[in-house]
């Protein structure tokens, strides 16, 4: 029986939606206030549900009460944050590091400026680099070379795709 009283509550709810499209503004106020009234009260809480509810409630509150902090886990706490706090000043750096750090830098950048190209060195590279770009340059295909090499590819790719009704798939045709 709740079957059909589900398939029949559908068909009535589509009936109603087509109704409620074809209704004035007026007509849908109306229609939807006689509704609504209707499906309030359906969802009514009885007092079993509300029973249920409260104890649910009340058992939540009891175990948010068992995760409050007491005044000894407090003070462990705290304890903890201070001995971090230690750790963290322990690894400030003194003015003898900083010193240290500031020479060891200087000797880097020192060793970095001796790696500098001088003007006897850009000269030699840029020799070699234009001896380079001249035999790059002796690699170039002629007009000749590239008309054959692309009359050769051209015979390579010409092959036509047809599709065949038979076997209802696209074949290549020679």
């Amino acid at each position: 029986m709740i079957t059909t009283q589900s398939q029949a509550s559908k068909r009535l709810f589509k009936k109603l939606s087509a109704l409620r499209a074809t209704l004035s503004n007026e007509e849908r106020d109306i229609l939807d206030s006689l509704i609504v009234v209707e499906e309030v009260s359906g969802h009514k809480m009885t007092s079993k549900a509300v029973g249920k509810a409260a104890s649910k409630a009340s058992a939540k509150a009891s175990e948010v009460g068992a995760h409050k902090m007491t005044s000894k886990a407090m003070g462990k706490a705290a304890d903890k944050a201070t001995s971090k706090a230690s750790e963290v000043a322990a690894h400030k750096m003194t003015s003898k590091a900083v010193s240290k750090a500031t020479s060891k830098a200087a000797n880097k950048a020192s060793e970095v400026a001796a790696h500098k190209m001088t003007s006897k060195a850009v000269s030699k590279a840029a020799d070699k680099a234009t001896s380079k770009a001249s035999e790059v340059a002796a690699h170039k295909m002629t007009s000749k070379a590239t008309s054959k090499a692309s009359n050769k590819a051209a015979a390579k790719a010409s092959f036509r795709i047809a599709f065949d009704p038979n076997s209802e798939e696209y074949k290549i045709q020679d």
